[in-house]
């Protein structure tokens, strides 16, 4: 645990004035950041972050994007700090730029920039800037270098340097960044940061001449000690107990084999501890995170799942420990390469930490309404390069998987192409906007069919792309594919719900896409309609050229569903059938809703195909294999989980909220009293991993032996731990 920082109190009125203000301040450093900068990645993907921090380095403000960037902030001071030699020293106007993982970077194209703030001569507060790069030399065009063994073969590797030395701008440091990129915009994104520290160095030092350095660094204390006090009162308002949540990244750009990271949260009194003990030792291939990309996982799963009206800075942190050894793919030891590090190692933790705190407020009677199913559960990075029909060379990652599904919540559905979960002002390309600035022409983009996790209330759909060279001057781009979970889903539903989708990525050739255009005749508008060979690639694939005619295709992953499928209402299943969100297959085998000749729901027939469904779990369930897992429950106090289960401790029973039938006693082992389904991903719908599949992952439906009612399902790896809750009541 870090040590608190002590504060002062200022009057109300004038801390709710310089909280706002210093907030402002953060999000106004982002919009100057995006404005300056030329890179693709952040005028269509927001793929940035901005913050204010105290002279020590804590977090005070935080602008609202990319919120995993804003967290390794403090890291990077941190760094900077420690990495002065002897002579060196920190003076007004300097400027810090850093993008290594083992110094707070989150991976290597995240370059950051950090500037210290002096009042009359004392340090007296920093401000940072945080973005995707589109390019940072190494192996790949992007900065995924698919095939590295270790952080040197990642490209640019940047130590805290002076990029600006007492307010003048190091053209040398410049010079030597710019050699080392495919894309020269580069130097334009770091300029637009440097403008950006700038604006923000500016309005701070506003404040302190308008309000005084007493009273402004009163108030960025006291920001802390706020978010830190009402985090702990609403921790104390949450059950205490324990849960674990396992989930999976699937190839390490060298060979097919499955990663495990493993969340244990205990919440007890008013503080969290994650321990991520039991997860896999670092891989070989880039898809690794250090210490900083698992701090801000835990961070950003935190804010948004308890701090919805707390700040987010350092006081979240001081609730928090984080427990993990180094050497794991969540915690990765020098060397290993963790250039995919946010769309693999770092969102894979995030889905892991989600589920565990949703799991959490789902044992509340008072805030299991704002429980929420994983959302989007990885991103990934598909990349073209080459030759513009400008003249220049381009690296470019295709930001429309940014439109991520959304998780269900307890009272409704989850939204479509809401977002990526670490984005908290997302953003999609426009489709007109990259024909303009790179040689390719889309031929589609539309919501996935079946993507949206099922549910009583279904998760968010998901997106589906496809798109062909043109007018390129060369002939031919070069195409890399980075992105985690295509063997199977990872945004998990909760208290019953099924997983979203997976991802997909596919390559057609020898298509008569060029004969097509140049005949003046329609496009196709999904995959099955493009005429030639198709090559379902890995989810991490290595440099490959894109010809003329060529389709590259690509789809991401979308939310988890809340509650059991059957319970969900026919006319609302039916009115997702008639606008195409949902399939007739999905429709009858998984919502088991029967539509009537006019689409509308056959409610009859859906009590008659539900009932049907129920039997079928029932007589194919076995007792759960748990090992020496028990889940009970302790405590006084009594709770409902959704319609899955009714916990009454007072009563010392255990009942399924369906049908009503009693379980167990709260101290036997509910396991021991499920019974346990196991299918194929592809039960939840398609895209959930046929088309990579191995035979290794099973959804585990955890069941109502009495009514075949869903308690819980989770995707698992064979011979991989359970998920478990244990709630104390009270």
């Amino acid at each position: 645990m870090l040590n608190p920082v002590q504060t002062r109190s200022i009057d109300p009125v004038t801390f709710e004035v310089l909280n706002h203000r210093l907030m402002t301040i953060s999000e106004e450093m982002g919009i100057q950041y995006m404005r300056c900068s030329g890179s693709n990645v952040l005028i269509t993907g927001n793929d940035a972050a901005a913050a204010v921090m105290l002279a020590d380095g804590s977090l005070v403000s935080v602008g609202p994007y990319i919120v995993t960037q804003g967290n390794v902030l403090p890291l990077i001071v941190d760094s900077t700090m420690k990495s002065l030699g002897p002579g060196e020293v920190i003076e007004d106007g300097d400027i810090f730029i850093c993008n290594d993982p083992y110094l707070g970077a989150i991976h290597h194209p995240d370059i950051a920039t950090v500037a210290p703030i002096f009042w009359k001569g004392t340090l007296v507060a920093w401000v940072g800037a945080s973005g995707h790069q589109l390019d940072n030399g190494g192996m790949d065009p992007g900065g995924f270098s698919i095939k590295a063994v270790d952080t040197h073969q990642e490209g640019l590797r940047m130590p805290p340097v002076k990029i600006a030395s007492r307010g003048v701008v190091r053209e040398d440091v410049l010079r030597w960044i710019r050699n080392q990129v495919r894309d020269p915009l580069v130097a334009l994104d770091v300029k637009g940061q440097i403008a950006s520290l700038n604006s923000g160095r500016r309005r701070v030092l506003e404040l302190f001449e308008r309000w005084g350095e007493d009273t402004v660094q009163a108030a960025m204390q006291q920001c802390i000690t706020h978010s830190r006090e009402k985090l702990e009162a609403r921790l104390a308002e949450l059950p205490d107990g324990q849960w674990r949540e396992v989930q999976y990244i699937d190839h390490d750009g060298h060979n097919p084999e499955i990663y495990k990271i493993i969340c244990t949260m205990t919440k007890k009194g008013s503080r969290l501890e994650f321990n991520f003990t039991g997860t896999s030792p670092n891989a070989r291939g880039l898809i690794n995170c250090t210490y900083a990309g698992l701090q801000a996982a835990c961070l950003t799963a935190t804010y948004i799942n308890l701090c919805w009206d707390i700040p987010w800075n350092r006081g979240v942190r001081d609730c928090m420990d984080i427990i993990s050894d180094v050497g794991t793919v969540n915690n990765c030891a020098y060397p290993a390469p963790c250039a995919m590090a946010t769309i693999s190692a770092v969102i894979v933790t995030v889905d892991a930490t989600w589920r565990c705190l949703s799991q959490m407020l789902l044992a509340s009677k008072d805030y299991k309404r704002e429980a929420m199913a994983v959302w989007s559960g990885t991103s990934m990075a598909p990349i073209f390069a080459g030759t513009s029909q400008h003249g220049f060379q381009f690296a470019a990652t295709e930001m429309s998987h940014f439109g991520g599904g959304g998780g269900a919540c307890s009272e409704h559905d989850g939204v479509d192409t809401a977002g990526i979960v670490f984005n908290t002002t997302p953003n999609m390309p426009n489709i007109e906007d990259q024909e303009a600035e790179y040689p390719v022409l889309y031929l589609f983009r539309r919501h996935l069919q079946d993507s949206g996790g099922p549910g009583k209330f279904r998760g968010g759909r998901s997106g589906e792309l496809a798109y062909t060279i043109y007018d390129a001057p060369t002939g031919q781009l070069e195409g890399l594919f980075a992105g985690t979970g295509a063997e199977m889903p990872n945004a998990i539903g909760i208290a019953g719900g099924l997983p979203g989708s997976a991802i997909s990525i596919a390559r057609v050739v020898k298509t008569d896409i060029k004969e097509r255009i140049d005949g003046g005749k329609a496009l196709p508008d999904r995959l099955k309609t493009v005429d030639g060979e198709l090559e379902w690639l890995i989810c991490k694939h290595v440099r490959s050229p894109i010809l003329a005619g060529d389709v590259w295709y690509h789809s991401w992953q979308g939310g988890g569903g809340y509650g059991d499928p059957l319970l969900r209402d026919p006319e609302s299943v039916a009115t997702d059938v008639a606008r195409g969100a949902v399939s007739h297959d999905v429709c009858a085998n998984v919502y088991g809703v029967a539509l009537a000749s006019d689409g509308k729901a056959d409610h009859g027939g859906t009590k008659i195909k539900r009932e049907q469904i129920r039997t079928s779990r029932k007589a194919s369930a076995k007792k759960p294999a748990a090992g020496e897992l028990k889940w009970s429950y302790r405590g006084t106090a009594r709770t409902e989980i959704a319609d899955a289960l009714v916990i009454d401790a007072g009563k010392q029973s255990v009942s399924c909220g369906n049908c009503g039938h009693r379980h167990c006693s709260t101290d036997e082992n509910l396991l021991d009293h499920l019974g346990l389904v196991e299918t194929h991903p592809s039960s939840a719908g398609p895209v959930r991993g046929e088309a990579y599949d191995r035979g290794r992952f099973k959804l585990r439906h955890l069941i109502c032996q009495n009514c075949g009612g869903l308690t819980d399902v989770q995707v698992g790896l064979d011979g991989a731990p359970y998920s478990f809750a244990l709630p104390t009541l009270t």
